[in-house]
């Protein structure tokens, strides 16, 4: 119950600070950081855009869903127990993380940086899906390897937020979003990520 509850904190504290967050994306300060951000980034671009495009992979649906499988499978084979264990949650983290972040899309519409429009990216920037989808997978694989005594935390969990932090930052590396759009990806991914723990408690 103390585990649930916290997961329950986790995931509302998460998904409160996404939605503060793109009301605070209006603002002049949050403007302002994005823009210093980009003006920073945009010079770089060139040389980093190689590296960049190999770390938003995991981002990629093509990625995202393989991996969450993969941990499925892991789970399904290296234990005894119901296999809807693995597969809901695992599932759940992918699909959730897509309908949570196109909901917020639809109903917050905020413009790409100009690079990304120049280039005829005008879906809505924030949050950014390819760090939601990604830091949703990564983070339930990760809850439920160690759950399942399969992988020790010290391993898994600085993996797993590596990748996730690599993801939001080629994001912004690459010009398609914003560094709050990232962030805001973080804490969406977080927060679907919760809610999948808990059901993987009550499949457990």
């Amino acid at each position: 119950m103390n585990d649930t509850r916290a997961l329950a904190l986790a995931g509302a504290g998460a998904a409160l600070g996404m939605a503060v967050l793109a009301v605070a994306t209006r603002s002049r300060a949050v403007r302002r950081m994005d823009r210093a951000v980009e003006w920073r980034v945009r010079p770089l671009r060139p040389r980093i855009r190689l590296a960049a495009r190999i770390g938003t992979q995991p981002g990629e649906p093509y990625a995202h869903w393989p991996l969450g499988a993969a941990v499925a499978a892991t789970v399904i084979v290296c234990n005894d127990g119901s296999p809807w264990r693995a597969i809901i949650p695992m599932a759940s983290a992918s699909l959730g993380a897509i309908l949570m972040h196109h909901a917020v899309k639809a109903v917050y519409a905020r413009a790409r940086p100009r690079h990304a429009l120049l280039l005829g990216k005008t879906e809505p920037a924030f949050p950014s899906g390819h760090t939601a989808d990604a830091t949703a997978v990564l983070a339930t694989g990760a809850y439920l390897l160690v759950r399942e005594g399969l992988v020790s935390p010290a391993i898994v969990a600085p993996v797993a937020v590596a990748v996730a932090l690599v993801v939001g930052a080629s994001r912004v590396a690459l010009g398609w979003h914003w560094s709050s759009d990232v962030i805001g990806g973080w804490l969406t991914g977080i927060a679907v990520a919760s809610g999948c723990a808990i059901a993987y408690g009550q499949l457990r």
